[in-house]
């Protein structure tokens, strides 16, 4: 797996993916129960309709897929659970993690100091609280990152990121930005990529305890989105094609007039 594939997955799962313990009996009359972890990412076919989430395990050489119905949708899970498949990707992936990296190694250490020792029922609930206290409080990267790689940075936008452009009758385009969403107590991913790009950072209007961050892609930083986007274009899976259109749109002038309406992904 090349390495720029491990840093685009850090970005996509710290912005959706999904790390949990799991607590298995060794037969169905026994008391005892042993400690697993589940890697997952889930993705619906309306926004990964390349089936990206459905080459991770040729891609990767882990884990399987399933498809199920969520509210009327086909959503696709990849899931990785067997303990040596995770014990060779997990480091990989925390080492880039901005998020959910401290959390993650949390959870992994645990894992490993759990390892063929049986517990009881109490135990796993208690176990299943500490997870939800390290995911508050172990917020953050490993080591300390000064700056996104391209790939992480496609990731987490392709997850909690969206593009947008909004036109208005036959004036053509007037607004082009990019920007992101995320819990209060997650905020210091998105001041971690406002000082490497810039924008600004504000309340969600409507959402309490949800922050955004926004960025300008229009006209008057076209010397920076152009260089930037067709360098992110490189790295994204989910999101592509719309940063696509923002670069066509730039390449013609703003000659060529998109649909009348707000394009939000």
């Amino acid at each position: 797996m090349q390495e720029t594939l491990v840093k685009y997955l850090s970005g996509l799962l710290d912005a959706d993916g999904s790390l949990s313990f799991m607590y298995q009996k060794p037969r169905p009359s026994s008391d005892d129960y042993y400690v697993s972890l589940n890697l997952g990412l889930a993705s619906s076919d309306t926004v990964d309709k390349h089936g990206f989430i459905e080459s991770l395990p040729s891609l990767t050489g882990f884990g399987a897929v399933y498809r199920n119905d969520v509210k009327n949708m086909q959503c696709k899970t990849w899931t990785v659970t067997k303990r040596a498949d995770l014990e060779m990707l997990l480091p990989r992936l925390i080492k880039h993690m901005v998020l959910k990296g401290r959390h993650w190694q949390w959870m992994l250490d645990t894992r490993r100091e759990h390892r063929g020792v049986p517990i009881k029922r109490s135990d796993c609930d208690q176990l299943s609280i500490a997870a939800k206290k390290s995911r508050v409080e172990n917020v953050g990267p490993v080591k300390p990152k000064n700056h996104p790689t391209w790939a992480w940075l496609a990731g987490y936008l392709d997850g909690d990121g969206h593009f947008t452009y909004t036109c208005r009758n036959k004036n053509g385009v007037l607004n082009i930005n990019m920007g992101a969403t995320a819990h209060v107590n997650d905020v210091s991913v998105l001041h971690f990529i406002h000082q490497a790009l810039g924008g600004y950072i504000y309340d969600h209007a409507g959402a309490e305890h949800v922050k955004r961050w926004r960025r300008n892609l229009g006209p008057r930083d076209a010397s920076f989105a152009v260089p930037f986007l067709a360098k992110l274009v490189n790295h994204s899976q989910l999101k592509k094609h719309h940063i696509e259109q923002i670069l066509h749109i730039h390449q013609q002038r703003l000659t060529v007039l998109a649909p009348t309406g707000d394009v939000i992904v």
